[in-house]
């Protein structure tokens, strides 16, 4: 994905407004000093709204996570980041997806997670290890 095709997230839409949006569509136009205010300027209000947006809604801005586990699955989290990362990533995402689901199915048959992933390749063994520590950081009860 290349910077021209980034997307907002909820959060971008909670904490922005269209006159934020407008004053960085005029940053290119202005001199060096004028883009370099301007950009601190826009990055502090958006820290403030953020603030404000949290101490206003205590309980977090996605309140459908604590709906139901399937929301609050890491296939669920890929699933939401995939949009916003490059191609490779999106492999990457759709590969650990993958693995979950094949995960899920090998419990179902009493197949445990170390027998899958000693058939794979060292490399993409200590690339899913890695994605598996930041999911795991992301879940309810994780380290984060």
């Amino acid at each position: 994905m290349s910077e021209k095709e980034l997307k907002l997230t909820d959060l971008d839409y909670a904490t922005g407004d269209h006159h934020l949006q407008m004053v960085k569509a005029a940053l290119p136009y202005l001199d060096i000093g004028r883009q370099r205010n301007l950009s601190m300027f826009v990055k502090a209000e958006e820290l403030l709204r953020t603030m404000e947006f949290f101490r206003d809604n205590e309980d977090g801005m996605m309140k459908i996570c604590a709906l139901d586990a399937e929301h609050t699955s890491p296939r669920s989290m890929l699933s939401a980041v995939r949009p916003y990362a490059n191609h490779q990533e999106q492999e990457m995402i759709d590969m650990m997806t993958r693995f979950l689901e094949t995960r899920k199915g090998a419990a179902n048959a009493g197949v445990t997670p170390d027998q899958l992933l000693a058939l794979l390749p060292p490399d993409v063994k200590n690339q899913f290890e890695t994605l598996q520590m930041v999911i795991q950081s992301f879940a309810p009860g994780g380290s984060a």
